[in-house]
């Protein structure tokens, strides 16, 4: 099995949104690594869009789409606790299109709203 197959399958089976250095944690329980390693996994499960970043806290988020269509990725992350959850991105799509930004690609981004989630409001 891949590194990449490995650190897919941490996140996966995590019962919490995982930072590099914690995924780092639990794949040198299973083999001897380097921090580089787990970035390059990374990277790559986020090109494959298998995953995605939240940028707040600096964790991963495995993706919760079927991936039968492309989409723009679209987390809602608590500001208090961190906990962050994907959202289904065609409404924001068709929001920012209506916008009609010239100088921007609207086919592919990404936005994360902070909020507070129903358990810390």
């Amino acid at each position: 099995m891949s590194n990449t197959e490995i650190v897919f399958n941490i996140i996966k089976k995590s019962s919490k949104n995982l930072t590099a250095y914690e995924i780092l944690d639990k794949l040198q329980k299973i083999k001897k690594t380097q921090p580089m390693t787990v970035y390059r996994a990374l990277d790559k499960l986020i090109e494959e869009e298998r995953i995605h970043k939240n940028s707040i806290n600096k964790t991963f988020v495995l993706c919760n789409h079927d991936h039968e269509e492309d989409h723009n990725t679209a987390l809602a992350i608590c500001k208090k606790c961190g906990d962050t959850e994907e959202l289904k991105s065609n409404l924001f799509t068709e929001i920012l299109k209506k916008k009609s930004l010239k100088n921007y690609d609207l086919n592919d981004f990404s936005m994360q709203i902070i909020t507070t989630c129903k358990e810390c409001n």
